[in-house]
C-alpha cells in the first residue's frame, strides 16, 4: 500500500498527467483502454498494471475508483498541487503520507460516485478551498452518509429538519446537529414553600421560570455547509 501510495502522489505531480485525464471519461474508465490511453503517463501504467495481473473483482472495481478520483483532478494546475500536497508531507502533524492516506480514503468509497465526490473534495483542497483537515473530515462523512441521502442533502438547501423528519440521520452522519431554538422565558410568580422549609436561591428561580416555545431541530453542521457548497456547484 506503501509504493502504490508514493505512485499515486507521483502520478498526480506528473506533468503529463493534466493532459492525459482530460481525455478520461466515464467510458474509458470502464473499459480496457484506459491502459493504453494512460501509457503516457509511466507510474500511472504501473499502477494500472498492477491490477491487470488478477482477476480479482475487488480490486479491479478499486483501479476504478482510482481512475474516477484522479478524473476530477483534471483541472488542477502542476504548481498547486506540488505546493499543497508538500505542504501536507513536511507537517509533523500528519504521521501518514498523503498518497498512502488516499488510497485508504478511496478504498473505503462504496462506489465510483463517491469517489467522484471524494476527488472533487481533494480538489478543492489543493486549490486552498478547504484545509486538510476539512478535507479528512468530508471524506469521513462521505463514507458514512448512504449516497441517496447525501445527494439529498448537497442538492437541496435545506437548513433546518425536525428530528423525527430525517434529522436524526443527518445528525448521525455530520452533516447536521443538534441545536435548540430560541425559547420564550418568563418568571412566574413566587410559590409558597411553607413555614419549615427555606429554598436556595436557585430553587425559587427554577421554580418561577417558565419556558415555553422552543423546539430541538437539526441545523445544517460547519462542515456539511462545506460540502454543500463545495459539491453542489460541480
Amino acid at each position: 500500500m506503501s509504493s502504490l501510495g508514493t505512485n499515486l502522489i507521483q502520478v498526480i505531480k506528473d506533468k503529463e498527467f493534466q493532459a492525459v485525464t482530460k481525455d478520461l471519461t466515464e467510458v474509458v474508465i470502464d473499459s480496457n483502454i484506459a491502459e493504453g490511453l494512460l501509457k503516457d503517463v509511466p507510474l500511472l501504467s504501473t499502477i494500472i498494471g498492477t491490477f491487470n495481473t488478477v482477476t480479482n473483482i475487488k480490486d479491479k472495481l478499486f483501479l476504478k475508483k482510482i481512475l474516477t478520483f484522479l478524473y476530477e483532478l483534471k483541472s488542477i494546475s502542476e504548481n498547486k498541487i506540488e505546493e499543497q500536497i508538500n505542504k501536507i508531507e513536511e507537517d509533523l502533524k500528519y504521521r501518514t503520507k498523503v498518497g498512502e492516506k488516499l488510497l485508504f480514503i478511496i478504498d473505503k468509497c462504496e462506489d465510483t460516485d463517491k469517489a467522484s465526490l471524494t476527488g472533487l473534495l481533494f480538489k478543492w483542497f489543493l486549490e486552498k478551498k478547504i484545509d486538510y483537515d476539512q478535507f479528512i473530515t468530508g471524506t469521513n462523512i462521505i463514507e458514512k452518509t448512504p449516497l441517496p441521502d447525501l445527494m439529498f442533502f448537497i442538492e437541496n438547501d435545506v437548513e433546518e429538519l425536525e428530528l423525527d423528519n430525517g434529522g436524526s440521520e443527518f445528525v448521525s452522519y455530520g452533516l447536521m446537529e443538534i441545536r435548540v431554538t430560541k425559547p420564550n422565558i418568563k418568571v412566574g410568580d413566587e410559590k409558597y414553600y411553607g413555614d419549615k422549609y427555606i429554598p436556595s436561591d436557585n430553587e425559587i428561580l427554577a421554580d418561577r421560570l417558565e419556558i415555553t416555545d422552543f423546539e430541538i431541530v437539526a441545523s445544517i453542521s460547519w462542515i456539511g455547509q462545506i460540502l454543500r457548497e463545495n459539491l453542489c456547484k460541480e
